[in-house]
């Protein structure tokens, strides 16, 4: 029996639970932690500046020194349930419903952050610590803060919703813990669904950034630098100095690049999965697989949409290109800019020259003339927290007029705060995207109409025309690492012999991220093929490039010869490996059940999927791989009951309508399936296979005339779909209306023009 797992997802962010606060000791020969009490007797001033960082403040014990909230037994209500904070001999308490939807009183032990707003840290239990959805806005009263509010005020939360503060997605062992403590190692038990969490100071110590420090201070004691990382286990390398020569615009560097910072800063401030635990002083790409530019956490022209953590947007700028890092602009120490105002991006970019009217059309010092309003766009995440943009991009509204994506224009002068309403609206008065592209008209600026994200919208669409000029992009080298590969990617479900040999180009490509992709890349390819182009890759030098690959040859395993078996075999052990770091995250349950099911493993698959809804009993994309492993088992009446679940639970996911009306169609109830395909094509995460299946039930039902008409609509949804064309072709050609057919054969001979069923047509309508 081949179980077929539906959702293939990559592990994802991991971090901690039962928590030990007793400092972790080493019994190894390893430089071990000794702690910033320590650092301190040296590093006086860096200190000093640490104390008051919000590295500091990122985790503490809650204590009247350390909590902002108002626990003066205050009861808020949001989402029908009430919470009361108070406290009670000394210590701070809250009164909430649980896990189970019952009242309980949980003590908080820890605050969680600090501005624009402070989290609060329960003890559920088994080593569990949640981030309660309940939060203080602790920005001063007049910018709206000094408040309780709700991180998900639009959402329908319930203690069934998976981001109901005692369920997975606000625990903080798995999610938080990593970056925000120092020397974090998570000690998640999946058969207990326990946590003994471990660290070796609570807060971002120097040692998070520096790593273990007992050499150095051996080192110290005795006088004997003579390693040029002085006793910490990597070397980093100074940043670029930069400095102006007569009459360029732009400072020039001094020295070489290196990606140090990258790795050490990045370790943290990205969206990643974590592959090591306590890789500091590792290069990045080979302790974290960072995430890709992906339709949900980035628009299609590169900017944030999701948080993000600012590598993933900074790896697309000619800052970085340059070798420009971290602290150039920021002070390590205390995460503050450097310079307040333009002065900060003075530092390189000439004032004569780039703080003037001439440049940025705005009054001088007014807030269209911040470099940062332009070319560093905020959105506001966890509802009072701006973050800003670190792509640094150029304000495009010809790409907001056809992609949809924001400009800092439009965003700027939608903003109404402090104005009268007769000043709102003669300020926005047709003040949209089509104004935005004419002033720039007028100031003499054109916009380049090849930009790469008019391809990469394109192939999110699934447009398989798009494929030879995105491999042509890709080719010219011409484009940062992470748009590359972020446009390679995709070509995962869209192999041809074009996207094939790019990828294999790709494989020996300088950038780790970039050969990642092209594993992906290649993961659709027949056993054979797949093997020969992806196994002498089975050692890249770089940790990420090999769990991708891992992960692209499970399913050859049984198919390869004992020497071929024995070497993916220590492969597939040290993807094993990496997935158990992020073990507690259902994510990661889900991958290697997933995994499992490849190598024929059912049992361990099973298991795999049951402990993914242990961690989270809402996780969609493991009741329906449950699901499906029991139907592939012929369990069929554990089926509904998990389908339901998953409806229940998201009602919005289109998967997860989809399988219900498969269900349906299994059991004969025909008519009951058909609203449930419909709901499936309604929902942002349907794919093309969706409207196929509809419209072929549909056409099964009589209703071809209606299987046409969603047919039409899902070809403008994902253009140049051949399935989804051959069968609206065909349905036309049932029906006699020729002339329409024809426009749509004459998109599937483009496609694909020697297709023999494409040929055939092409005769009979020529004739």
């Amino acid at each position: 029996m081949k179980f077929v797992v539906l959702f293939a997802l990559p592990f994802m962010l991991a971090a901690c639970g039962d928590v030990d606060d007793s400092r972790t000791i080493s019994t190894d020969l390893r430089p071990h932690f000794v702690g910033s009490s320590t650092c301190m007797q040296c590093h006086t001033a860096e200190y000093k500046d640490w104390q008051k960082s919000d590295h500091k403040k990122a985790m503490q014990i809650a204590t009247a020194d350390t909590v902002l909230g108002d626990f003066n037994n205050i009861t808020v209500a949001f989402h029908n349930i009430e919470t009361r904070l108070f406290q009670q001999e000394g210590e701070y308490q809250v009164e909430t419903l649980g896990a189970e939807g019952q009242l309980g009183v949980f003590p908080v032990k820890y605050t969680f952050g600090h501005y624009p707003l402070q989290q609060y840290l329960v003890d559920i239990g088994k080593g569990h610590l949640q981030a309660l959805n309940v939060a203080w806005d602790s920005r001063l009263e007049v910018d709206g803060g000094q408040r309780w509010f709700h991180l998900q005020p639009g959402e329908n939360i319930s203690p069934e919703h998976p981001f109901y503060w005692a369920n997975h997605f606000q625990n903080w062992n798995s999610r938080c813990a990593d970056c925000h403590s120092t020397n974090v190692t998570k000690n998640y038990s999946a058969d207990l669904h326990s946590y003994k969490t471990t660290w070796s100071e609570i807060n971002v110590a120097c040692e998070a950034c520096h790593g273990p420090g007992s050499a150095h201070v051996s080192m110290a004691s005795n006088n004997k630098f003579t390693e040029p990382s002085k006793g910490f286990p990597f070397n980093l390398e100074r940043a670029l100095d930069w400095s102006f020569t007569t009459g360029d615009a732009i400072a020039n560097p001094k020295g070489l690049k290196n990606s140090t910072h990258i790795s050490m800063c990045g370790s943290c401030h990205s969206s990643r999965s974590q592959l090591v635990e306590n890789g500091v002083g590792q290069d990045f790409h080979d302790t974290a697989a960072l995430q890709l530019l992906d339709g949900r956490s980035y628009f299609a022209d590169g900017q944030i949409r999701d948080e993000v953590f600012v590598l993933g947007s900074f790896l697309q700028s000619k800052m970085h290109a340059a070798g420009v890092t971290c602290s150039n602009c920021h002070n390590a120490h205390t995460g503050k800019i450097r310079i307040e105002g333009n002065g900060l991006c003075s530092q390189c970019h000439r004032a004569e020259v780039y703080d003037t009217p001439q440049h940025h059309h705005h009054a001088k010092d007014g807030e269209g003339a911040a470099c940062v309003n332009c070319h560093m766009p905020e959105r506001t995440y966890m509802q009072v927290d701006p973050r800003r943009d670190h792509k640094f991009g150029v304000p495009r509204p010809d790409l907001s007029l056809v992609l949809g994506v924001p400009n800092a224009c439009t965003d700027c002068h939608r903003e109404t705060k402090g104005l009268s309403n007769n000043q709102k609206n003669m300020d926005n008065k047709e003040k949209d995207n089509a104004w935005a592209l004419q002033s720039f008209t007028e100031w003499g600026i054109k916009f380049n109409d090849k930009h790469w994200s008019y391809l990469n919208h394109r192939i999110r669409r699934g447009d398989m025309l798009a494929t030879r000029p995105l491999t042509e992009a890709v080719l010219k080298g011409n484009l940062p690492d992470i748009i590359s590969a972020g446009l390679l990617q995709q070509l995962e479900t869209m192999p041809s012999r074009v996207s094939v040999e790019t990828a294999q180009q790709s494989l020996k490509h300088d950038s780790p991220i970039v050969r990642r992709a092209g594993v992906r890349a290649l993961k659709a390819l027949p056993p054979a093929m797949r093997w020969q182009l992806l196994s002498p890759h089975m050692k890249d030098q770089v940790r990420s490039v090999r769990m991708e690959t891992a992960d692209a040859l499970a399913d050859i395993y049984s198919e390869l010869s004992g020497k071929q078996q024995a070497e993916l075999g220590l492969l597939l052990d040290e993807y094993r490996e990496s997935l158990m770091v992020s073990a507690g995250s259902p994510a990661t349950q889900a991958t290697l059940a997933n995994l499992e099911a490849r190598l024929g493993n059912n049992e361990a698959a099973e298991k795999a999927l049951l402990n993914a809804l242990r961690i989270e009993p809402a996780y969609v994309p493991a009741l329906l791989n449950l699901a499906d492993y029991y139907r592939e088992s012929g369990q069929e009446t554990e089926v509904e009951p998990l389908l339901k679940r998953a409806l229940r639970v998201a009602p919005d996911s289109g998967a997860a309508h989809h399988s219900y009306g498969l269900f349906l169609v299994r059991i004969q109830n025909y008519d009951a399936a058909l609203p449930q395909f419909e709901l499936a094509i309604k929902q942002a995460d349907a794919l093309p296979r969706y409207a196929y299946v509809y419209a072929v039930a549909l056409d099964s039902r009589g209703q071809t005339i209606k299987a046409v008409d969603i047919l039409v609509e899902a070809t403008e949804r994902w253009p140049n779909q051949y399935d989804l064309l051959m069968l609206l072709v065909n349905y036309l050609d049932r029906n006699n209306d020729i002339q329409l057919a024809t426009k749509y054969l004459s998109a599937l001979s483009a496609i694909a023009p020697n297709a023999p069923e494409v040929k055939r047509l092409i005769i009979k309508y020529s004739h």
